[in-house]
Parts: C-alpha cells; sequence; structure tokens
C-alpha cells in the first residue's frame, strides 16, 4: 500500500545563489568592509613602496595606522572597534607594524577615541580631525616609548617620532574624503 504524502519534500540540493542569498543591507555592508579593506591594501602598498623612500629628516608617514584610527572613528565603537582589531592584526601580520603591541595599542586608542567622539563630538571632520591628531601622536609616543623599553631605539630619537606623527596629521585631509565616502555605503543608523 502506498503512503500519500501530505507535503513536498525539501530540496536536497539548493544552488549557490540560494545559499548565499544576501539582502541589500548586508550586500552594502559587505560592499562597504570590502573596500575598507582594499583601502588599507592601497594604503600598505603605498606607505612600504613610496613613502618608505620619501623621509624628512629620518621620519616618513604612518598612513595605515593612520588610516585604521580613521576609519574606527568613522564607524560606531563596536564596529569600529572590531574592524580597528582585525586591521592592527593585519598590520602587524604583514610585517610593516613596529612590534605585536601595535594591535592592542591600535585597538585600545580607536575605542577609547570614538568613544570619546561619540559621548562629546559631534560627526563633523573638526571632531574627526581633532580625535585623529590626539590618536596619531599617542601612537607614535606609545611606539617611542616601547622602542625605548625594547631597546630598539635611543631617546634622541624622539624628534623622530614626533616628525611621524606630524606628516601623518598632514595626510589626514587627503584620506578622509575617500574614507568618509565609503562609510556612507549602506546608509546610517538609526538612533533612537
Amino acid at each position: 500500500m502506498r503512503r500519500q504524502k501530505d507535503f513536498r519534500p525539501d530540496p536536497t540540493e539548493a544552488s549557490w545563489k540560494n545559499r548565499l542569498h544576501l539582502t541589500k543591507s548586508q550586500r552594502s555592508s559587505l560592499l562597504k568592509w570590502i573596500l575598507y579593506g582594499l583601502f588599507l591594501l592601497l594604503l600598505s602598498l603605498v606607505q612600504d613602496t613610496v613613502m618608505s623612500r620619501l623621509a624628512y629628516r629620518g621620519a616618513t608617514t604612518d598612513l595605515v595606522p593612520c588610516g585604521i584610527l580613521l576609519i574606527c572613528l568613522l564607524q560606531d565603537p563596536d564596529s569600529g572597534g572590531i574592524f580597528a582589531l582585525i586591521g592592527s592584526t593585519l598590520y602587524v601580520f604583514s610585517g610593516s607594524a613596529q612590534g605585536y603591541y601595535c594591535i592592542v595599542l591600535l585597538t585600545f586608542l580607536g575605542v577609547l577615541l570614538n568613544i570619546l567622539r561619540h559621548t562629546l563630538l559631534s560627526r563633523r571632520f573638526r571632531s574627526i580631525f581633532l580625535c585623529m591628531i590626539v590618536g596619531l601622536m599617542v601612537y607614535e609616543l606609545a611606539v617611542f616609548a616601547f622602542g625605548l623599553f625594547l631597546g630598539n631605539t635611543y631617546f634622541s630619537r624622539i624628534s623622530v617620532f614626533v616628525t611621524t606623527g606630524i606628516l601623518s596629521i598632514v595626510a589626514i585631509p587627503i584620506l578622509y574624503p575617500i574614507a568618509f565616502s565609503v562609510s556612507k555605503i549602506g546608509g546610517e543608523k538609526w538612533k533612537d
């Protein structure tokens, strides 16, 4: 005796399109984070190939930490912090960073400055620029302090680290429009 089926069985094979179905919001978010990753890759390439040859009094820019902090400040503290953690980890493992402590340093600075900006300042270029100035100078001085502690540098080279911080600050107005236009992809989160 044949049993009558009450329902249609689920298909056993799903096409790749059905497995990877993303909503429009998810596609926009994915595009934004891919563009951020490509932006950091471009900064790393420019830093390691072009800017490393251009030095002013022994100092050059630190474009990748500048990009990581900038992107972190353009996002919410939670997503910005996750990006700073992932971006700084990739920066360290690329071999361009000064040491493993840069992971904690960039993540902590990014989240702290992002929370400060969200609670006390508005989302304008001036407030982000102010946070970036503080973040980059603290980063460079912390790298200098770690270098002193580890015996990689000596105290008379502090001017090189300060000059590197200043040169990185000069790059912010060039990098900001690119990062800001990418941050607009997918719209803004609605806040109550």
